[in-house]
């Protein structure tokens, strides 16, 4: 029989790549740590791992126990939280719009808040691998992905609407493409699910778009929206009180772009009574 503590040396190992770096995570040593991984190869009867250089690399074994350590871990980190008066800490992650916007508005107005909750803010792609890790428990996303291992639901539509600072001259440029292509763009980083979905469905149907600034994340290019550097196109939850002070215009709005965010989660991980409820309380949030 494995052990839990065989469990977290494997995901230590695999989380950081050696022993000796496993071993300085979980206060064991370089032998102990070892051993521990010897022994659980041996009772599983297979190898978990290759070494390249002086690396240890999960190989297609590994990769197939990972997640199911991952949850065994989790469960046992549940099962000891069953009596203490709090609970334990969902693990929750956001692309950084939700995060930074709509999120912290919706825990605000949940009944009955969630007792204890740990929020990770990051661009789509990087939400989508922490879930995909069981590193996230779930993980809220601007864009749609393709992962074997994650189950994506719908969860709420978003609005994304061009703008500019209305005192800047490209407040002023109209709506035609040429006009649009050829305006200075301040666009999120690649992996963001609004950059993804702005190059799908506006910048594909505009010919030569001149894409000027790479920003990482939504506040930077709203910032350099107020600056007059350029026009984006944003989630109305980030523009909102741009546009209601008049600092901010909408200048193209026959070009705007509804899009879904969604609901991740990793299809091998069961949901524990607290996560199924806030997930209930989430989707009635958003009407779903």
């Amino acid at each position: 029989m494995i052990s839990l503590r065989q469990v977290e040396v494997f995901l230590a190992i695999a989380e950081r790549g050696s022993t000796t770096a496993a071993g300085d995570a979980i206060g064991l040593s370089q032998s102990a740590t070892s051993a521990a991984l010897a022994e659980l190869e041996q009772r599983l009867g297979a190898g978990l791992f290759d070494r390249v250089g002086r690396k240890l690399v999960l190989n297609g074994n590994g990769r197939c126990f990972y997640p199911e350590a991952r949850q065994l871990l989790h469960q046992a980190e549940q099962m000891s939280c069953l009596f203490e008066e709090q609970g334990c800490r969902l693990q929750i992650g956001a692309s950084t719009t939700i995060g930074n916007y709509l999120l912290p508005k919706m825990l605000g107005q949940l009944s009955p808040q969630p007792r204890r909750a740990q929020l990770t803010i990051a661009n789509t792609l990087d939400i989508a691998a922490q879930v995909a890790s069981c590193t996230l428990e779930l993980g809220f996303v601007e864009g749609s992905v393709q992962h074997p291992d994650l189950s994506v639901s719908h969860w709420c539509k978003d609005e994304m609407l061009i703008v500019a600072a209305a005192a800047s001259p490209w407040a002023r440029i109209g709506h035609a493409r040429a006009a649009l292509a050829g305006a200075p763009w301040i666009m999120r980083e690649a992996g963001s699910g609004t950059r993804s979905v702005v190059e799908q469905q506006l910048l594909s149907d505009l010919d030569g778009v001149n894409i000027a600034y790479e920003l990482g994340s939504s506040e930077a290019i709203r910032t350099a929206l107020f600056e007059g550097v350029g026009v984006s196109c944003l989630s109305r939850h980030v523009v909102a009180r741009g546009l209601e002070s008049g600092d901010l215009l909408e200048i193209a709005p026959d070009r705007r772009i509804s899009r879904w965010f969604y609901i991740v989660q990793h299809r091998q991980r069961r949901n524990t009574p607290a996560l199924s409820g806030f997930i209930e309380r989430c989707q009635a949030f958003a009407g779903v």
